[in-house]
């Protein structure tokens, strides 16, 4: 974290926060708004999502998995990836945040409006009443997902994680009340697809009033060398998400021509109980993006420090929930949806469990890249990912199922590792990454043994000792040096917690 020791200077427009604490307690606090917000969105998800299997059953569920498995889909190409681009170029520039937000806004209502029109026009010469109203749902809520508002681009810019976290939780609550209410009301697929798009508009008009009141309104000064130049900077990194959206849901897409429907639900249940968890890697990525991209102006010397936090980091927090999930994927399964129709789903998460720390540093690699503009490469390593997905895919469904579906995400997850650690290697060798990996390896692995022990014990006990264990050997082998134990204090204490002064007093002492 000796990256993050010293101050900045707060800008005109909101920056004030950045002004008042060392950066490392910036990220710090913003990690924690989005942890929070995203541990209570993730639980969220997992309760709808049991809601709807529950409701609809195996073959039911899978149809809405695969529907709303478009929505990413759809949302990843409808900015041109310049989402990313603009909100780099805010915290660089924070006093050329209105133009940026003008911009933002017309290039993302000329993306929206052609979209649109070309699934009005076409959908409905192809596909029959229901079904088509089904995917233009998909297309609108696509359009305003949570990646495609360009509020929540300018509070990542500003180090306004508390406002994204107030949005997400809102669009979150919207949603699950939208799918309870379709249970009570015995309600088809299209009203559960509905609820999303309601919760989505809810937020987008939130959010918008929210940029205004407290940031700026946006300025209108289009110019078509700067539009374009923006569109050429963020395209690559769109089509890189779009390829990982294709990626991810390549099982689910798949499974469902060549496999059945209850494939596509058990593959998609052991994604949804693992994947999420990638919210934790996205946090702290997210959260450090601004000043790493502030970073990367200075050269090599300063971004290597972050990168080493970070990766650092992905390992603390990734590998442990490997282990956990490998091993209690069968019980959490039995545990959320009961009855025996959903009991291969197990086997689908423990699969899924073991690509968990690649997905976490692939995660953090999205916005490294970004940052240190090199979206061509990450947009290589995907294509290259999605090629391995697919490719396994195809070769093992057939014969394995939904589990051929699962290993397909595997090797697609490694590949992508390797590709980025092309690129992010001239500035944080591979060698530095196992040193960073050993000793939280090392305290996962006593963990598991001790939850292998207890595997047969209440979950929750098992939960809580586990955690236990881990943390304490985390301690036994020092994994946390003594700068990052003094930011930790740093961020407890911004946010005035009781024994704040006392943890001031002690860090003071010489």
């Amino acid at each position: 974290m000796s990256a993050y020791g010293h101050k900045e200077s707060a800008g005109p427009e909101g920056e004030a926060a950045r002004g008042e604490h060392p950066t490392a307690t910036v990220i710090g606090r913003s990690i924690s708004f989005r942890m929070g917000s995203q541990i209570l969105s993730s639980l969220i998800n997992v309760a709808g999502m049991v809601v709807l299997g529950n409701y609809l059953a195996a073959d039911g569920y899978g149809q809405y998995a695969f529907y709303y498995a478009l929505v990413p889909l759809i949302a990843s190409l409808s900015d041109l990836g310049v989402g990313v681009i603009i909100t780099k170029e805010i915290a660089r520039t924070p006093e050329l945040g209105p133009r940026y937000l003008g911009d933002a806004l017309l290039i993302k209502g000329a993306v929206a409006l052609a979209m649109l029109l070309v699934v009005t026009v076409t959908v409905p010469l192809v596909l029959d009443g229901p079904h088509a109203l089904l995917v233009w749902l998909v297309t609108v809520t696509a359009l305003i997902d949570l990646t495609q508002d360009v509020g929540i681009w300018v509070f990542r810019a500003h180090d306004r994680q508390d406002l994204e976290a107030l949005l997400l939780l809102l669009s979150q609550i919207a949603w699950v009340g939208g799918i309870l209410l379709c249970v009570a009301l015995k309600g088809h697929l299209t009203f559960a697809l509905a609820s999303a798009t309601i919760a989505f508009l809810l937020r987008f008009a939130v959010g918008s009033l929210l940029v205004r009141r407290i940031l700026y309104r946006p300025v209108y000064s289009p110019d078509w060398d700067r539009l374009k130049r923006l569109v050429a900077e963020g395209l690559p990194f769109g089509l890189a998400i779009f390829a990982v959206v294709v990626y991810g849901r390549a099982g689910v897409l798949l499974l469902k021509g060549l496999a059945s429907n209850a494939d596509v639900a058990y593959f998609n249940i052991g994604y949804m109980l693992s994947q999420p968890l990638g919210f934790i890697s996205s946090a702290f990525s997210v959260s450090v993006f601004p000043s790493l991209a502030r970073s990367a102006r200075l050269g090599p010397e300063s971004v290597q420090p972050v990168l080493r936090s970070a990766v650092k980091f992905q390992f603390l927090a990734a590998l442990p929930l490997s282990v956990g999930l490998f091993l209690l994927s069968r019980r959490v399964v039995r545990l959320l949806l009961h009855g025996g129709s959903f009991q291969q789903a197990g086997g689908a998460l423990m699969v899924l469990s073991l690509a968990l720390t690649f997905i976490f540093l692939n995660l953090m690699s999205r916005y490294v890249l970004a940052a240190l503009d090199q979206q061509r490469a990450y947009l290589r390593a995907i294509v290259a990912g999605l090629l391995v997905n697919v490719a396994l895919g195809v070769a093992l469904i057939h014969r394995f199922g939904y589990l051929g579906a699962c290993v397909g995400l595997l090797g697609g997850e490694i590949a992508v590792l390797i590709m980025c650690q092309r690129t992010i290697g001239r500035h944080l060798p591979v060698a530095i990454l196992f040193r960073e990996a050993a000793r939280p390896l090392a305290a996962a692995l006593g963990m598991g043994g001790v939850v292998f022990l207890m595997r047969d014990a209440n979950l929750a006990l098992v939960t809580v000792v586990g955690g236990g264990v881990y943390i304490s050997l985390l301690i036994l082998l020092k994994v946390l040096s003594d700068e990052e134990l003094r930011v930790m204090r740093g961020v407890y204490v911004s946010f005035r917690l009781p024994g704040s002064g006392w943890l001031t007093r002690t860090s003071n002492r010489p």
